[in-house]
Formats: structure tokens, C-alpha cells, sequence
């Protein structure tokens, strides 16, 4: 009898022939990538056992996993979304489903789509699911509740009237891996404990200072569900949180929560810092480990922040490296690499990224993967926007924001890091110059041949899309500089494949030039249909692109960090020699 049956959405199990930047390719259109060609890229997809359980699962249905069989007797399942229906009987009282993107709302999908007039990959595939579901509740008497949750929930706020047309019954915000036992088996009991749970979401705005403003929004017709305020159970302690008991994809295990660098824009920054000790990460990465999986991925808002005690957020060297020392070490794993970093504590410190690759065994056929928010190229939006970001360091007085990410991207590439940035367009107060300002610092760091990828993305406080259009307006409405650096972004992103795609990928020879032509190919065609739909869309934007091709020009203003660059010159030579 199977009570709980948690499944997630599809392309978050796809795999993508382990290369980064194939990451992106739900995103795309279904008009434009068949399907033969998407789900050849796709693979391999996340196994599945005898019985159709999911062998690995998103790391988020792993916690909520965990909670549920540590702290209830409900008999739960973790479905491979491929065999799902197998597992819903008449005794099936919730089906939990986990995405990150399910209306295809996300920035990135946004732009791929043409502001949401094509659909995507992602969207297709999480509806198909929902669709087989929904069959399958109908057919054995449609007693279960359908539950959404996971970082693409804000979706549904945004769309409300699309719970009705999937047949979802609640959509679930928030941390709840402590307390989601009482939620499931209160949904179960028809019986929400309103003093633990609302009804209804937390939102976020900022005031004229950057400062956070919480508030939380009721909701009459009782389909979104969130922690409540003043409930007696706050947000967790680390040590209040299960350890996953199943493998989550790609060796997931998570070292903290939060980031400290309060930048307006994320909602991210309303997390307090807390910190997993290295033994509970262990714990999990050894979990994994005994599925097969030989590396660890950390999953993290701020690397650089991690029992951060610094103020000014001087990186705490001793505990990262205890960290990645007590995994390589203890959990005998390959590898081991962040999911997100930031630059500026790399600049100011650059042992801290060389200090990690030598861990870690880092080399020329061993890179580390990160995820960076650039944001930005220009002075005032950093100043404006994110001042935390160039912590330890000060735009103005150790260099400008351009230098920071220079030399921070030098040092990362030259211990073999390679940084996958996201950009930011249509900040408040964003003018045409602030613009140039980025375009000319990718422009310039790939001039230098430097590796790394950036994707732009319109990034609005979600606070303020409710009931609006602004998520669709943004990419309507875009400036002939706005287009001109969503091209060159995608321009880099081209040179980027054609230079690592072969280097990177691991099957064999015959999938391997598969892989390389297909990719290759894509890319050529995906940037020339971009030029011409920007241009169409503003047609000053043929100007704008014609300028940015050639435009590497960045603010400089003499930086005082460049003490370090023997130091630097020789930390590079010693992670060559021990990669060897």
C-alpha cells in the first residue's frame, strides 16, 4: 500500500552526456529542437530499478524522501517520472512532484521562447507528466492530492489559474524538509494545522536601502501552502534537517543555506547562513557513494561563504579546505566542485580557488564547474544594486568591477575552474552605458581566451511579478544594447562549445563526434536565428550588434591587488604538478 508517491519533474534526471552547458537545452523550443535531437542530448537519463523506483532522484525529493521515512509511518515511494503510473493505487492518498521551471517562466526559457509564444522542452515534458498522472488518478478513483513544490513554484503564483487546468490541489513554498511529515499527513487527514502551515506564500521586496521586506500574502482559495510566521517551528537548525537516506543525481549533497551578500534582486539573501559540519556532508556524499556515483557536488548559494566569520566576508580557508579535504579524503570520491561561487573573494584571495583545485586534483582534464553571478559590467549597478558582491574587496578603491572580475576569472581559469556566470538585464536605473560597460568585459575576456560561459537573463524580484506581465514584457521590449549583449553572450557561448565539447565529453568516439556535430552545428544556427530575430524585434539592433562585435573596451582605474600575481604564477605551477 503505497500512500506517498514522490516523483519530479523529467528533465531535471536527464544527464546530458555529463557536459555542462547541455544543461540549458530544456529550455529550448520543441518547435526547434526535434525530438529525436533532444532526447539524444539528453541522455543518459537517471535509471530506474526492476520496479520503476528512481535509482537517483533530484536532491529536494531526496530531503522531503528522508523526513517523510524518519519521521511518519507512511508507507512512501520515490517514482521514476517514466513508470509513475505504476505506483498510484485506490490507497494512494499524495503525489508529490518536484520542478524547477514547470510553466517555462524562467528567464532563460523566456528568452529561448520568444517571451513564452513557443513552449519549451521543459514545459512539455513537465505537463506530459502531470497529464499521465492525472489518467492515472481517474482511473483509480482520483483520490490522491497532487502536490507541487520545488524553486519553480513561484510559477504557479505568477499563473494561478493553471492549477486548475493541471489539476494540482497545492502548491508548496519553502523550506519544509524538517516538518514536511506534518504536512503530508495532515493533507492525508484533510486537517492543515493553520498555526503551523498558511495558507498562502511568502513574498519579498526591498526598500530604498537594498533591505529585505518579508510579507505574506493569504490565500482565499487554500491551494499554496507555506511554513507560517509565527508557528512554532521556525526555520530549521542544520542538525534538525534528515540526512538523504537514497542517492540523489550527480552525488548532490548540500553544505549550507543561505549567501549574506544581500544583493536587491535575489530572494535568496532572506535566508539566514547555516552551515552542514564536513561529517553530515560526508554522511550524504557516502550515501551516494554506495549507489556508484564518485563525485560530489555541493550544493551551496555562496562557496566563498561557508562558515564565513568575517565580516567583510573574507573567505574562511580552513574550513572550505577541511571541507573538501574530509570528502576526497574520508568519501574517496574523484571529484568534488561547488554549484554556486562568487568572484570577488577569489580576487581579493586567490589560495582560496588554488587551495580547492589541489584538493581536489583539479588539471587540464579535470576542471571544476561553477555557477557565478556576474550581474553586471558597470560600476553603478554593482554600487546600486549588490555593494556586498565586491566583498572583501571595494569598487572604487581596489579596482573597478570589471578588474575584480578580470583577475578573478584568470586565477579561477588558471586552477582550472571554469565559471558559468549569469547576467542581469533591465536593473533599475539601467542605461545604455552600463550596457556597453558588460558587453565590453565579455568581449574582453574572450579576447583573452579565457574560458567561461554567461547567460543573460531578465532577473525581476519576484515580489513584484504577481498579477503583472513584466516577465513577457522585458523581452518584447528589449533596447538595441540589451540585444546586442544577449547576442554576444550567445556568441561566446558558441566559441565556448567549440572549444570544449570534444575536450569534455565522455563517451565513446563515435558518440563522442555525434555529440561534437550535433552541438557544434547547434550552436551555429542557434546564434545566426538570434541575430536575426533581434534585429527583427528592434531593428536599431543591427547597429548595436554590428558595434559589439568589436567592442572590448573596460573602465580601469589601477587596481592594488596585483601583488599577488607571482604568487599567483607559482600556485599555478604546483596544481599542475600534483594533477600529474
Amino acid at each position: 500500500m503505497t500512500q506517498v508517491v514522490l516523483t519530479f519533474d523529467p528533465s531535471l534526471g536527464h544527464q546530458f552526456h555529463n557536459f555542462p552547458l547541455l544543461s540549458f537545452l530544456p529550455c529550448a523550443p520543441v518547435r526547434y529542437v526535434p525530438k529525436p535531437i533532444y532526447y539524444y542530448l539528453s541522455l543518459p537519463d537517471s535509471p530506474a530499478d526492476e520496479y520503476g523506483r528512481a535509482v537517483l532522484a533530484p536532491y529536494a525529493i531526496r530531503k522531503l524522501e528522508a523526513c517523510l521515512k524518519k519521521k511518519s509511518k507512511l508507507d512512501v515511494v520515490v517514482a521514476h517520472p517514466g513508470y509513475v503510473e505504476r505506483f498510484i493505487t485506490s490507497d494512494t492518498r499524495v503525489i508529490g512532484v518536484n520542478t524547477m521551471d514547470p510553466l517555462g517562466l524562467g528567464p532563460l526559457s523566456l528568452m529561448f521562447n520568444n517571451a513564452g509564444r513557443e513552449r519549451s522542452w521543459v514545459t512539455e515534458e513537465f505537463e506530459s507528466l502531470i497529464r499521465r498522472i492525472n489518467l492515472r488518478r481517474r482511473e483509480v478513483g482520483g483520490r490522491a492530492k497532487l502536490v507541487v513544490g520545488g524553486s519553480g513554484e513561484w510559477e504557479f503564483e505568477h499563473r494561478p489559474e493553471e492549477l486548475d487546468r493541471l489539476g494540482i490541489d497545492y502548491v508548496i513554498q519553502g523550506e519544509m524538509d524538517d516538518i514536511a511529515h506534518l504536512l503530508f499527513e495532515q493533507i492525508i487527514e484533510d486537517n492543515i494545522d493553520t498555526s503551523i502551515f498558511l495558507f498562502g506564500y511568502k513574498t519579498t521586496s526591498f526598500d530604498s536601502k537594498g533591505r529585505p521586506l518579508i510579507r505574506y500574502v493569504n490565500d482565499k482559495n487554500g491551494r499554496f501552502i507555506t511554513r507560517h510566521p509565527l508557528s512554532k517551528y521556525r526555520l530549521p537548525k542544520m542538525e534538525d534537517i534528515p540526512t538523504i537516506i537514497n542517492p540523489a543525481i550527480s552525488g548532490q549533497a548540500e553544505i549550507m543555506r543561505g549567501c549574506g551578500i544581500n544583493c536587491d534582486f535575489c530572494e535568496v539573501t532572506t535566508r539566514p547562513l547555516r552551515y552542514y559540519p564536513p561529517k553530515k556532508v560526508l554522511e550524504e556524499v557516502m550515501v551516494n557513494k554506495q549507489a556508484g556515483i564518485n563525485n560530489a557536488w555541493f550544493i551551496t548559494d555562496n562557496q566563498w561563504a561557508y562558515m564565513v566569520e568575517d565580516p567583510d566576508f573574507w573567505p574562511n580557508k580552513e574550513a572550505i579546505f577541511k571541507l573538501y579535504e574530509t570528502i576526497i579524503r574520508f568519501g574517496r570520491v574523484y571529484k568534488a566542485n561547488p554549484m554556486h561561487a562568487t568572484l570577488a573573494p577569489v580576487a581579493a584571495d586567490p589560495e582560496t580557488a588554488f587551495g580547492v583545485a589541489a584538493i581536489v586534483g583539479a588539471g587540464p582534464d579535470k576542471h571544476i564547474g561553477v555557477q557565478i553571478g556576474l550581474e553586471t559590467g558597470s560600476d553603478k549597478l554593482v554600487l546600486r544594486h549588490m555593494k556586498n558582491k565586491a566583498k572583501p574587496l571595494k569598487v572604487g578603491v581596489d579596482g573597478t568591477w570589471a578588474e575584480i572580475v578580470v583577475e578573478a576569472q584568470r586565477i579561477y581559469n588558471a586552477a582550472y575552474w571554469i565559471p558559468a556566470y549569469t547576467i542581469i538585464i533591465g536593473q533599475q536605473g539601467e542605461e545604455d552605458e552600463d550596457i556597453w560597460d558588460t558587453i565590453g568585459l565579455i568581449n574582453y575576456m574572450a579576447q583573452e581566451e579565457l574560458y567561461f560561459t554567461v547567460t543573460p537573463m531578465a532577473l525581476v524580484n519576484l515580489g513584484s511579478l504577481r498579477g503583472t506581465n513584466i516577465l513577457t514584457d522585458v523581452y518584447q521590449n528589449l533596447t538595441a544594447a540589451q540585444a546586442a549583449l544577449i547576442y554576444v553572450c550567445w556568441r561566446n557561448t558558441k566559441r565556448m562549445t567549440e572549444a570544449l565539447v570534444w575536450r569534455l565529453a565522455r563517451d565513446n568516439l563515435l558518440f563522442r563526434l555525434l555529440t561534437t556535430g550535433i552541438l557544434n552545428l547547434g550552436a551555429w544556427i542557434w546564434l545566426d536565428r538570434l541575430e536575426k530575430y533581434l534585429r527583427k524585434i528592434n531593428p536599431e539592433a543591427e547597429r548595436a550588434i554590428e558595434k559589439a562585435k568589436n567592442y572590448t573596451h573596460i573602465k580601469r582605474m589601477g587596481t592594488n591587488f596585483r601583488k599577488w600575481r607571482e604568487e599567483y604564477k607559482r600556485m599555478k605551477d604546483r596544481i599542475v604538478r600534483i594533477s600529474m
